[in-house]
Formats: structure tokens, C-alpha cells, sequence
């Protein structure tokens, strides 16, 4: 068997790319996420939002690196990894090399100064390294610079389909991507998706983008970039064609799990839309708290293209103080705009009551929720 977690990282929802999966026969849907790299790949491997991680959430910046030894002993008991069988070969590549993908940029990884430790001075990486501890055997490589990106993938699919082996790739290239130079890129992850067999037997493919571009998201979560991004799924493990049009982030653990080990845990990728799913997103920008989450949205669906959201930012409530905080309540329709760096993204939305009574719903879920702590004390 054979798993593809395929990360073209902050692409927005693009309709060229869009069409390309469709004409293959391939699913592509709303894909509910995170609003940072870290938070979102968390939530896939643990299917935890961040309060569920850690009491006061995580932040932008190596949270898991400096927790202490006990912490990441519970942290690393939610993670996918510690859930498969030994004889399971985790895969990760990331091209090319980014912020957090090494130390090369000084004050990157701070608390890693020695040579010899791993993760070390020389020795650190986004995946797995701001995700979880290195208790397994994990097999990285160096990147070869024009080639992977065409190449890696067919290199994993010729690996023996009688092994069972776990592929996470992380395309940065949008990413870091010089202003003017996006347009290059969205060509560029097309092709690199025309190089993938996706007719491969025991395989699951899990495509995705972690987020939209940086200067839409904020403290207040505006869509879509904080919250609402694209995914494609196909599963050549079941043979049945995945449909739904709204998959959350946290949803990959489960998926996974049932298709290792025949389960049949919530959630999955093959079940039935639910339409009254509430969808939460946390985090915290660095330059409000660095190790804290300091944002909350809670997030449903009014019908195919319309979401409510209603975000609660408070930035002191890692303090416990409660005496300055900022509401929002808004309806988003997700279609394409003229906004971003590929002029395609709808940044717009209406601002709405709060006695809405969705908002009310939403906001109920909340405070009646795991994530009290940033209204209350209390």
C-alpha cells in the first residue's frame, strides 16, 4: 500500500488547476485547513486542532521544539507515524528547501546549537521536526534542483508495491516565489501533476494546498486564504471514487487509518457530506505570539459556495487576559476573483449581525467548546 500526501505549499485555488484534475476524472473540492503550513500538517497528522494539541494552542514558530520532554511524550501519542506498523516506510522529500526546512537561515531553529544532535544545527526540518519527534525511522533526501520535481515522484511509484510506504512531498516553489514568478509556478505544479499515475493499484493520493497566500491571512482570519483552500483524493486502495465536495484538514489521519487498518473511524473522505459540520481554524500571527494561538473560527457551510464564519481574536488570552479582544461575523462565497498574485482570488465577503442566528450557533460552539479559554477563564 502505498499513501501520497502531496503538499503544493500556499498555491491558491486556481481555476487552471482545477480543470486539469477534472479532466482527468479526478476528484478537487473545498478543503477546510489551517492558516499557517505547520498548524494545517499538524491537524492532518494528529486529526487535532490545535487546542486539542495543546491548551493554549500553537504558534507560528517551533511550538512543539520547545515543549518539554513529557509534552512532546503526549504530543507524539496523537501523531499518525506512531499508529503504523513498523514495516511502514516514511517517505520526505521537500523541494526546494525552504524557511524551517533547515538551518541555514540564522534564527530559524534557535533552540538547536549542537552539531551533533539531530534534530541539530545542521540537522533540522519542517516535516518532521515542527510536527513531531523523530521515534521512528524517517527516510529524507537532498534535493536535486530542476529534477526532483519531475522526476521524485516517479520514483516513489516504482518503489515495490508488495512494501508499504508513506510519501510526503512539499513543493515550496509558490511558496518563495519572486513577485511576477507565480504564473511560472502554477505551470510548473501542473506539470508535476502530469507526471503522476494515478491509475496506481494500493495507493491513495491526498493533493492539497496548506493555505492561500500570506497577505490575505490575518488576525481575524479573513477568507480564504486563512481558512479555505483545495484538495484532491483519489483512492485506488477502496476503488471507490471520492465525491465529497468538503473535506477538513483533520480528516486525513482518519482516512488513513481505515484504509491501514480496514477501521471505520469518522470522517473518512468516502462518507457522506455532512452540512451542519462545524469546522474550526486557530493560530496566532508571530508578531502577536510566537508559541500561542491567539485566533479562533468556527466555520460552516450555507450551501455549496457560501460559508458563515464568526472569528474570536484576543491576543492576550495565552495570559489569561480577557479585557481586549476583536469579533467578527461574516459570509464568504467561494468563487474566483481578481485579487492575489494570480489575479484569481475573491477576497470579499458581508460582513453580518452577530445575533445571526448562526453566528449565535457558532459562536456557542466555542465557548461551550475546547477552546473556552479565549473568552474565559472561567
Amino acid at each position: 500500500m502505498k499513501i501520497y500526501c502531496i503538499l503544493f505549499d500556499t498555491l491558491p485555488r486556481h481555476p487552471e488547476m482545477e480543470e486539469l484534475f477534472k479532466s482527468k476524472g479526478l476528484h478537487f473540492g473545498d478543503y477546510l485547513t489551517q492558516p499557517d503550513t505547520v498548524n494545517t500538517l499538524i491537524s492532518m497528522f494528529s486529526g487535532n486542532r490545535p487546542s486539542e494539541m495543546r491548551d493554549s494552542g500553537i504558534g507560528h514558530s517551533h511550538t512543539y521544539a520547545n515543549l518539554s520532554e513529557e509534552d512532546k511524550i503526549v504530543w507524539d501519542k496523537k501523531i499518525l507515524f506512531k499508529d503504523l506498523p513498523e514495516d511502514w516506510n516514511i517517505h520526505i522529500h521537500s523541494m526546494p528547501e525552504t524557511r524551517g526546512d533547515n538551518n541555514s537561515i540564522p534564527g530559524c531553529w534557535p533552540m538547536y546549537k549542537s552539531a551533533k544532535t539531530s534534530p541539530g544545527l545542521y540537522d533540522c526540518k519542517l516535516v518532521p521536526d515542527d510536527i513531531c519527534g523523530r521515534f521512528r525511522d524517517f527516510k529524507f533526501y537532498d534535493y536535486v534542483q530542476s529534477s526532483d520535481e519531475k522526476n521524485f515522484i516517479k520514483k516513489m511509484q516504482k518503489l515495490p508495491s508488495n512494501e508499504n510506504h508513506m510519501v510526503i512531498l512539499k513543493y515550496n516553489h509558490y511558496h518563495d516565489a519572486e513577485r511576477g514568478k507565480q504564473k511560472d509556478v502554477l505551470g510548473l505544479f501542473k506539470e508535476i501533476v502530469e507526471t503522476i499515475d494515478f491509475e496506481e493499484d494500493d495507493s491513495l493520493f491526498w493533493i492539497f494546498a496548506d493555505h492561500g497566500e500570506p497577505q490575505g491571512i490575518t488576525k481575524n482570519h479573513n477568507p480564504p486564504d486563512s481558512f479555505l483552500s483545495w484538495v484532491s483524493v483519489t483512492d485506488n486502495i477502496t476503488n471507490q471514487r471520492v465525491t465529497k465536495s468538503k473535506i477538513a484538514s483533520i480528516d486525513f489521519k482518519n482516512t488513513v487509518l481505515n484504509r491501514v487498518f480496514d477501521k471505520k473511524l469518522p470522517n473518512d473522505v468516502l462518507y457522506d457530506l455532512d452540512m451542519n459540520r462545524i469546522y474550526v481554524t486557530e493560530d496566532s500571527r508571530a508578531a502577536v505570539n510566537e508559541y500561542n494561538c491567539t485566533s479562533v473560527s468556527a466555520i460552516t457551510a450555507l450551501d455549496e459556495d457560501k460559508y458563515v464564519q464568526y472569528c474570536m481574536h484576543n491576543g492576550g488570552a495565552p495570559d489569561g487576559k480577557y479585557d481586549g479582544y476583536e469579533e467578527v461575523a461574516r459570509i464568504y462565497e467561494r468563487k474566483y476573483g481578481t485579487e492575489g498574485d494570480l489575479g484569481v482570488i475573491n477576497r470579499t465577503w458581508e460582513d453580518i449581525n452577530f445575533k445571526h442566528k448562526t453566528i449565535i450557533k457558532l459562536k456557542d460552539y466555542l465557548m461551550n467548546g475546547i477552546w473556552r479559554w479565549y473568552f474565559t477563564n472561567e
